[in-house]
């Protein structure tokens, strides 16, 4: 998959809980304005250029935000982030609709963070994609930005999908969880995504920290 504007700085691998989590550490254009309390940080998105999508994308994870403390110490940790309307599930939801117009029996592949997430697991940004059991080796790619879809498009993708558990925890709640950890208590938090595993066809909510990743199944 192809992104504008990136810069690659370092890759690293960890097997965690539900496979193989990959995942690099990168920095895109955006402007961080410390304005009193809290942090204001204001984004702007750069739509990734996608041709194709290979089955490993779907579990790595990249630094595509400011890194937000978990269990912020001062009001100057914590972070508000312009145009991040949306959870991680309602970002989903809006995306499904227009994906079921492009096959009507699409079925989900990951939704990621394309931007900083918030501790109530909101993003300015996220990238949604389907897979298509009647389409051979396509996907759909959905770009979501604020509450509105900026760009939608068929791909290239060897990637399956799979219908979303019924009553899914949306990531805030993952979230929660991890700050009550003792691990995660001086950790921030880098990206997220939900995620199918292909392996055993469960899925996954992945979280990319400074303590590492971790993959956490959603039964």
């Amino acid at each position: 998959m192809k992104k504008n504007i990136v810069i690659a700085v370092a890759v690293l691998v960890v097997i965690v809980a539900g496979g193989i989590v990959f995942f690099g550490i990168m920095n895109a254009g955006r402007k961080v304005a410390v304005q009193g309390k809290p942090r204001i940080i204001e984004e702007k998105l750069v739509i990734p250029d996608t041709q194709t999508v290979h089955e490993t994308e779907a579990r790595t994870l990249e630094q595509t935000g400011v890194a937000v403390p978990l269990v912020p110490k001062t009001e100057e940790e914590k972070v508000i982030v312009a145009h991040a309307e949306l959870t991680l599930k309602e970002g989903y939801a809006v995306a499904a609709n227009a994906a079921h117009q492009w096959d009507g029996a699409a079925l989900l592949v990951f939704v990621k963070s394309l931007g900083t997430v918030t501790l109530e697991g909101k993003s300015s940004s996220w990238q949604v994609l389907f897979y298509s059991p009647d389409k051979k080796n396509a996907g759909y790619e959905v770009i979501l930005q604020g509450k509105e879809i900026v760009s939608k498009k068929e791909v290239a993708s060897n990637a399956e999908g799979a219908a979303v558990p019924q009553n899914w925890k949306d990531l805030g709640d993952v979230i929660l969880e991890l700050q009550q950890h003792p691990l995660y208590q001086n950790a921030s938090m880098i990206s997220a995504s939900f995620h199918l595993n292909p392996d055993n066809k469960k899925w996954y909510y992945g979280i990319l920290t400074s303590k590492g990743a971790s993959a956490i199944a959603v039964e």
